[in-house]
């Protein structure tokens, strides 16, 4: 069960019907897969449970981040992936996003077969990758990954330090895939760097279009995971999303609060 059980998901669609997934095969000239089809049936979309997904990404260990999955409906889920993969530079009528938040995507990859795999595509670098055979095989790979990497309890100040002193220097780079990886240093760092600094930038990036989708996730993540953070950055990271005033946000608003309002433990 992938599912995560909340009633107001806003990414939750109405129960699937016949008619409607014939309608949205047709308008994408596809046939879904199978284990994709079972898994809406018991839920058309909305979030997931866990949702680290570990990947190997220009020859490094990544996470990617799924907070929920597209269902089938006849204006929403599946049927907005042409408009949205466009709007992000990827123009392949075979690839159907599924997930993702922009800077990536996961899709189901019809460029070589009628039978999909899974791929991800980085808009950033404009790379795409597969990544898995079936849709199966990737929510079997969903997980709780513990972020808690660097520097363990035995590192000296002088690691901690280092471990700092880099993740800062990353973190202001006028280059943005740097500043993003910074961001995720510091974030696997937490417990021995502390997340006032970085959130405090990371409040900054919620304004520029091109880093706020990686400053919102990991302020969330900061804050669901319960790290100690300044009741301040906690207060303004919600008056920020706010402000913005847009479905994303308002998303991000609602998942954090139910999360919190509900107690749900994030490791």
């Amino acid at each position: 069960m992938i599912w995560r059980q909340d009633p107001d998901d806003p990414n939750r669609l109405p129960e699937l019907t016949d008619d409607v997934l014939v309608e949205v095969e047709a308008r994408l000239g596809v046939k879904l897969p199978d284990d994709y089809l079972e898994a809406i049936r018991i839920q058309n979309g909305g979030g997931v449970e866990p949702r680290d997904l570990p990947i190997l990404w220009n020859r490094q260990d990544d996470i990617a981040l799924v907070d929920s999955i597209a269902g089938v409906g006849l204006s929403d889920g599946l049927i907005q992936s042409k408009a949205l993969l466009t709007e992000w530079g990827v123009a392949d009528d075979r690839l159907i996003a599924f997930a993702g938040d922009g800077h990536f995507f996961l899709a189901f990859d019809y460029r070589e077969s009628v039978t999909p795999k899974i791929a991800y595509i980085d808009t950033d670098s404009e790379q795409i990758d597969v990544l898995f055979d079936s849709f199966r095989a990737f929510t079997e790979a969903l997980t709780t990954v513990d972020m808690e990497t660097f520097p363990d309890s035995s590192s000296t100040l002088e690691e901690e330090d280092a471990s700092l002193e880099y993740a800062r220097r990353l973190l202001y780079s006028k280059n943005e895939d740097e500043k993003r990886d910074g961001a995720v240093v510091w974030f696997n760092g937490l417990d021995s760097l502390g997340a006032d600094e970085l959130v405090r930038e990371l409040l900054i990036w919620m304004d520029q279009e091109t880093l706020r989708d990686t400053a919102t996730s990991i302020i969330q993540e900061i804050i669901i995971r319960r790290k100690p953070l300044n009741q301040q950055l906690f207060e303004a990271f919600f008056e920020t999303l706010h402000r913005q005033d847009d479905a994303y946000s308002k998303q991000r608003y609602d998942e954090t609060m139910y999360i919190l309002d509900h107690d749900i433990k994030v490791e």
